[in-house]
């Protein structure tokens, strides 16, 4: 057998199992190239996110009288590529991230608590529809991107929402637990550790480099700081220092001096979150955060009555996201608010880490359930009990 012949052997007997992100990612990298050297009419051109949106935008206020309407529709579309899914450019897009919009639209992206009603999101996914469109047209992403934008048949009723999911604190701990055991101080222990310890954003934990992990004898930190190429949601006003507790800088501190491997940016800066021989990208942290937020993955029963053994999304990594358990970093991020608010730290100290203000936090993170909800105040009333001067106790 010839040398290549063995090498396709192999990778098809690798591909055959579930194959690691990263043996995908490298076949996907040979195909295009290759694609791209044939076939140049076939190639996807690379563009940054929002240069495409704003160049749609232009193209579409020409077409409409309400231009204001318009406008405001595409700033949707905007701030969930860029803040929601954390895009820099068109060759980031999923047709995972095209088939989100909707629901992200309906339930997510308004400052009120009642969902979007279905004329308007009707409209909107029109819009959408439109602008994937003008993508594909102009070669930016593939055609099969279009098959993914569909009228949501929502039912409120139901009380399905996607503002309602967020990571269970008891999934979360066995979660860590499982990768302190089995792969501990790898990048992937290490993304789970910070989004579910500090709750940070997917484009805070992309830009971030090595030299900004801090270490002292008092406080050990995080810094995050606002660059133009790897932006802050909230630019320079979301800069700050994270404290990072416990054990939680040796393991950060024995994955930079184990796994990691000695690789620098174009900028000469050394991201402290590689992958392969590169930054870490911001899909990446998503499928890590699917993968490992999968109650059969980290050691629990399945509570949806599925066989691990046959289930797509149990055996798959890039199918995790389909399990009904498993939470996106956005869902790590308010389950991580509503646990600390639960556990008294205030509003003012949830901003200063996780940077998001009060009225955000009570509109979009701080969710927790009735009961939790009563006990919050439960010990303010029963230290007004012991005011013997009061009238008016409880």
């Amino acid at each position: 057998m010839t040398d290549d012949a063995e090498e396709v052997e192999e990778i098809k007997e690798r591909l055959s199992n579930d194959p690691s992100d990263e043996l995908l990612e490298s076949i996907a990298s040979t195909i295009v190239d290759q694609m791209e050297q044939s076939f140049p009419e076939l190639s996807f051109k690379v563009q940054d996110i929002e240069d495409t949106i704003e160049a749609f935008r232009e193209q579409k206020l020409e077409d409409i009288e309400s231009e204001r309407q318009y406008s405001t529709k595409i700033d949707y579309i905007l701030d969930y590529f860029v803040d929601e899914v954390g895009a820099e450019t068109t060759h980031d897009l999923t047709s995972e991230d095209i088939g989100h919009f909707d629901t992200w639209r309906k339930y997510e992206s308004l400052d009120r608590d009642e969902p979007m009603s279905d004329k308007t999101l009707s409209d909107d996914i029109y819009l959408f529809d439109e602008f994937i469109s003008h993508m594909v047209e102009h070669k930016l992403v593939p055609a099969r991107f279009i098959e993914q934008v569909e009228q949501p048949d929502v039912n409120p009723e139901k009380g399905d929402g996607v503002s309602e999911k967020k990571l269970d604190p008891e999934l979360a701990k066995a979660a860590l637990e499982y990768l302190r055991t089995y792969q501990y101080a790898d990048v992937e222990h290490v993304v789970l550790e910070l989004f579910c310890r500090t709750a940070a954003r997917r484009s805070g934990l992309v830009g971030r480099n090595i030299s900004e992990f801090k270490q002292a004898e008092s406080d050990d930190v995080l810094s995050f700081e606002h660059d133009e190429g790897y932006r802050l949601k909230n630019d320079e006003g979301s800069n700050r220092d994270v404290t990072l507790y416990g054990d939680l800088p040796e393991i950060i501190q024995d994955y930079i001096d184990g796994p990691r491997p000695a690789v620098t940016d174009d900028e000469g800066n050394e991201p402290l979150l590689t992958k392969g021989n590169g930054r870490i990208g911001s899909s990446t942290l998503k499928k890590i955060a699917y993968k490992w937020t999968r109650p059969c993955q980290v050691g629990l029963a399945c509570p949806h009555d599925k066989d691990p053994e046959s289930c797509e999304a149990a055996q798959k990594a890039n199918s995790a996201y389909e399990c009904p358990s498993s939470r996106a970093p956005h869902h790590i991020r308010k389950g991580y608010i509503t646990d600390n608010r639960n556990a008294g730290v205030s509003p003012e100290g949830i901003e200063q880490r996780c940077d998001v203000n009060p009225r955000t936090q009570k509109i979009h993170y701080d969710q927790p359930d009735r009961d939790a909800e009563r006990q919050r105040y439960d010990d303010e009333f029963q230290n007004r009990k012991k005011d013997p001067d009061s009238g008016f106790r409880p």
